[in-house]
């Protein structure tokens, strides 16, 4: 196994037919080719063992998991929810690999969002906050959220906001540019930002609003589904334009292509190509660092981390 260090930004870890109904993804998924099967399930398995099980097959160190909650846009509540508190029983498992992202809809209830954050930050120790705006039918440049931009910046963590289309036909597409997020920077510039997905298929208003504001990152959740080439291209026009370290490695959850082996085979898809090849700094960056830093992960702590130190 490589002694390659990888944190993963972005893993939803609500469970099927739990928190997720079954025909909400089966709508999701319909144009991928339909839900991906983990074949390493065990009997009476925990999500939490799952998940660790899976990172060790993989060769990732840790997981950022989030929570989603979609129900307000649903007659009877029957929308998808995965509760903040699930990812304690989660982080239980194996503390040390797993950092906690919040999942909020802040109009279902706004400042009661702002004191969820709170409590998931101050007492439970999450690091991330999540907002769905086509998910969850809102505007981010709807001055009403302003107070929950306020209290991320307060409490010094990054916003991760879903930018991009979906196959869920109750998700507005008139909320998933990227584009809606620059008056949002011109209000709160030291807003961290992670636009996920690239905010594809509108990928060049992701570079080019990562590339105007200081504090906007992006990941490539889902891009493990994507042609090589095509992943290969956009990561060096990121890289080239906004910086590496401006870039996460994500990839969506474990009902999909996580897909690490994409990314480490990047440079053979570059050689392939007559192209450059990705500096393993840069590697590093996407791969691990820059998650690190904006989730302020202790890296001490993390598999091929004291493997690495080991052999020093």
């Amino acid at each position: 196994m490589s002694d390659q260090i990888i944190i993963d930004c972005h893993i939803h870890a609500g469970e099927l037919g739990t928190h997720y109904p079954k025909w909400w993804i089966a709508e999701l998924y319909r144009v991928w080719g339909g839900e991906k099967k983990w074949t390493g399930e065990r009997a009476n398995m925990s999500p939490g063992e799952r998940f660790v099980d899976q990172m060790d097959e993989l060769g990732l160190d840790m997981m950022c998991i989030m929570s989603s909650d979609h129900r307000r846009v649903y007659s009877n509540d029957r929308g998808p929810f995965t509760p903040n508190d699930h990812l304690l029983e989660i982080r239980d498992v194996a503390p040390d690999r797993f950092a906690l992202t919040c999942g909020l809809d802040p109009l279902r209830d706004l400042y009661g969002a702002i004191r969820e954050l709170e409590q998931c930050v101050r007492e439970w120790g999450f690091s991330a906050c999540k907002l769905y705006p086509t998910y969850d039918h809102f505007d981010p440049r709807d001055e009403c959220l302003n107070p929950v931009y306020e209290k991320m910046i307060e409490l010094d963590i990054p916003m991760q906001i879903h930018m991009g289309w979906t196959p869920c036909l109750n998700a507005p597409m008139k909320y998933q540019q990227p584009y809606l997020l620059d008056d949002v920077c011109r209000r709160y510039p030291k807003l961290k930002i992670i636009v996920a997905h690239m905010g594809w298929p509108w990928v060049d208003e992701c570079i080019a609003l990562a590339a105007r504001w200081e504090n906007v990152h992006a990941d490539i959740a889902y891009w493990g589904w994507f042609d090589r080439e095509f992943v290969y291209q956009n990561v060096t026009r990121f890289g080239r334009l906004c910086g590496y370290d401006k870039l996460l490695y994500g990839s969506e959850n474990s009902h999909t292509e996580i897909g690490p082996e994409m990314m480490m085979s990047l440079n053979s898809v570059a050689e392939k190509m007559g192209k450059e090849p990705i500096p393993q700094s840069a590697m590093d960056l996407m791969l691990w660092k820059n998650t690190a830093r904006l989730w302020k992960i202790d890296t001490s702590k993390l598999p091929n981390r004291k493997k690495r130190t080991s052999k020093q």
